[in-house]
């Protein structure tokens, strides 16, 4: 390994937009130091506090949606059934989960199904990102566990799983008295969010990797984890009659001409000249 490499952005920065500053290298040794200190304040979405108004004013047309899906994911420490938020592509519901989770400074996991491509990486993710492990030359980039047969990925999601919780339980018994000044914390829910949904049908073994997702949150009986599926296809494509519970869909429809037209406006600086460009 060289003696210098350049500082690695977290994880949760790097989904906040924030760019590394390549000015200053730091030696391998820290850098590695610093991967292996991870701890669950790693799992919360990067980014300045944002406030709810302020995610509505971002994302025209999408009051509803917001709306909702914060209603639905409640005060802290409340009990979520599975979400399946659908809509065509670039309607907001990525950016709209992530940034809502920001506002509500709540841990999550997110694994798009499109980076993870088969289900051993998109297992593999997922207890990567719960047991805080990041892939490095210091670990030969191997992952945390290996895993490719689903029963595996049940029982150590729910072994994981069980560590977090409890992890996030200490912490939050450990900030009883800032909560009751500042209402801080994070609480002791862990969000499991899936992207690219839809891309899953197209893998080998969907028809049992399918059934296995959606029956998480009857396998893992454990009312600390939601469960959170983002996918450009409607429930209708996925759904059979497998007996789980079936998640709460929230639509996200394409957006309208006026929808268009207050976007292309936002952040510009004289918006009565930009508009008459677009008439």
């Amino acid at each position: 390994m060289d003696k210098e490499e350049s500082p690695q952005v977290p994880r949760r920065t790097t989904r906040s937009l924030s760019t590394a500053s390549t000015s200053n290298i730091v030696p391998a040794a820290k850098v590695n130091s610093s991967l292996e200190s991870l701890t669950i304040n790693d799992l919360l979405v990067g980014g300045d506090p944002i406030s709810l108004d302020d995610i509505v004013s971002s994302f025209p047309g999408r009051s509803s949606q917001i709306h909702e899906i914060f209603r639905l994911l409640g005060p802290l420490n409340s009990p979520l059934l599975p979400l399946f938020v659908y809509g065509g592509a670039s309607t907001g519901k990525t950016s709209i989960v992530l940034q809502l989770f920001r506002h509500l400074n709540r841990p999550l996991v997110y694994s798009s199904c499109r980076t993870c491509y088969n289900q051993r990486i998109l297992f593999e993710s997922v207890l990567n990102q719960l047991l805080l492990h990041r892939k490095n030359a210091a670990n030969s980039y191997a992952n945390a566990k290996r895993c490719e047969r689903p029963s595996d990925f049940v029982n150590f999601l729910r072994e994981t799983l069980t560590g977090v919780i409890n992890n996030l339980k200490e912490k939050s018994e450990k900030l009883i008295p800032k909560k009751k000044i500042h209402g801080g914390g994070m609480g002791n829910m862990i969000y499991l969010v899936f992207d690219n949904f839809h891309l899953v049908r197209d893998w080998d073994k969907s028809s049992t990797i399918l059934p296995l997702l959606f029956n998480l949150y009857d396998m893992l009986k454990m009312p600390e984890v939601g469960l959170i599926f983002i996918s450009n296809t409607s429930p209708d494509t996925f759904y059979t009659n497998m007996g789980y519970v079936e998640p709460i869909p929230i639509y996200f429809p394409d957006y309208t001409e006026g929808d268009i037209r207050q976007i292309l406006l936002r952040n510009q600086a004289n918006q009565k000249l930009y508009s008459s460009f677009l008439e």
